[in-house]
């Protein structure tokens, strides 16, 4: 076993589309898996979802990297006739359609299971496979406002604002990820196959399991930051500081040039700062305004205030610890060009590793199950599979 590589060798068919379950795949890619990846001859949704160069988009890239394509209409006989030949002895299969569709196109966990008994088939939905929303349609941005997570992400303005990226997804993928480990490792121990539901409520609930906690256990008023922590606006930028200890407060007031606010018996302790939040934040907004973001970083670190400066997308990818650190890996993108991408922990980071194009692979996957070249030639006129221009 290659180091950085546990899973090579193992089979996997990732029937899915979108981001949840094909970044889950491409966990498993990236740990070594063999991941042929089906999808529409148009191609993956996701393709679609932002940019697109050259067929890539950035979610695309993300979720797929490492995969081999295969592009197969999956209501076209030959195309199931493929997708039984692909699952017959695999180790795992994805898939994310709509509760029952997979059934429709002949690809259920029950179907799989004959071609491959110890098969670890993977769903991944919105509300789940049964239920009264079983069928209900679901994205990212639909869950975060049911889950209750928009709720709990108030800007200053007090409207529940959506988390701007694919929080719910990812946290999907990575439940879903984590949930497969388990399993392959019981598989392992002779727990052999079985069917791994994943949808994105449950998931996102359990992404948010202290706040649904902290909902009960506080009657429903959850205390929120202990003031006056929170992000503020500087003189050019803007930065956050937090504080988890009583005693940090008197550091705060230091590196604030107040040293006497921490005298102050209102705020003595968290309970008096929640009381007076209002007017503590007031004061520390107008404070903030007067300097410089790299001023009041410098003031705060000295003090050993928890803190940092509100970095953009671009000021993190330019960090000197984060290039020191290791944490971006160049993809060598052939189609789309090179992108940065962070180096997901615990792998090593392959720069080969790239998104395919649409069916890119179809060839030398069914060479590989024993198709010959007329046959692919004749799968392709009937229209079940698109080979690449």
């Amino acid at each position: 076993m290659e180091i950085g590589k546990p899973y090579k060798g193992l089979k996997v068919v990732d029937a899915s589309q979108g981001f949840a379950a094909p970044y889950c795949a491409g966990l498993l890619a990236l740990y070594g898996a063999d991941v042929v990846k089906i999808e529409p001859p148009t191609g993956d949704w996701a393709r679609d979802i932002g940019r697109n160069r050259a067929g890539q988009t950035a979610l695309h890239v993300v979720g797929n990297r490492g995969k081999r394509s295969i592009a197969l209409d999956l209501k076209q006989p030959g195309a199931q006739a493929v997708v039984r030949r692909l699952a017959t002895g695999c180790d795992v299969f994805l898939e994310s359609f709509r509760p029952g569709v997979a059934d429709r196109l002949g690809m259920s966990y029950e179907a799989i299971r004959a071609l491959s008994p110890d098969v670890l088939y993977l769903s991944v939905c919105g509300f789940g496979q049964d239920g009264p929303y079983s069928n209900r349609p679901a994205t990212d941005t639909v869950l975060q406002a049911f889950s209750g997570l928009m709720s709990v992400n108030r800007g200053v303005d007090g409207i529940p604002h959506r988390v701007g990226m694919l929080a719910v997804d990812t946290s999907a993928a990575l439940h879903a990820f984590q949930a497969l480990q388990a399993a392959l490792y019981g598989r392992r121990e002779g727990a052999g196959g079985r069917w791994i539901q994943i949808d994105l409520m449950r998931t996102t609930a359990s992404f948010l399991t202290q706040k649904i906690a902290e909902h009960q256990m506080e009657d429903g008023q959850p205390r929120g930051l202990h003031p006056p922590a929170g992000a503020y606006e500087t003189k050019d930028g803007w930065l956050v500081f937090t504080l988890v200890k009583n005693e940090q407060f008197a550091r705060l007031c230091s590196a604030l040039g107040k040293p006497e606010l921490a005298a102050e018996p209102r705020y003595a302790d968290f309970d008096g700062r929640i009381e007076h939040r209002d007017e503590l934040i007031g004061m520390v907004t107008a404070l903030m305004r007067e300097r410089t973001t790299d001023e009041w970083i410098e003031r705060l670190q000295a003090n050993d205030v928890l803190s940092n400066r509100i970095n953009t997308i671009a000021d993190w990818l330019e960090d000197d610890h984060v290039r020191r650190a290791g944490a971006v890996g160049l993809v060598q993108q052939p189609d789309s060009g090179p992108v940065e991408v962070p180096v997901v922990p615990g792998t090593e980071f392959d720069p080969t590793l790239y998104a395919p194009a649409v069916g890119e692979h179809g060839s030398i996957i069914l060479t590989e199950l024993g198709l010959s070249a007329d046959e692919i030639k004749d799968l392709a006129a009937s229209g079940a599979l698109a080979l690449p221009r």
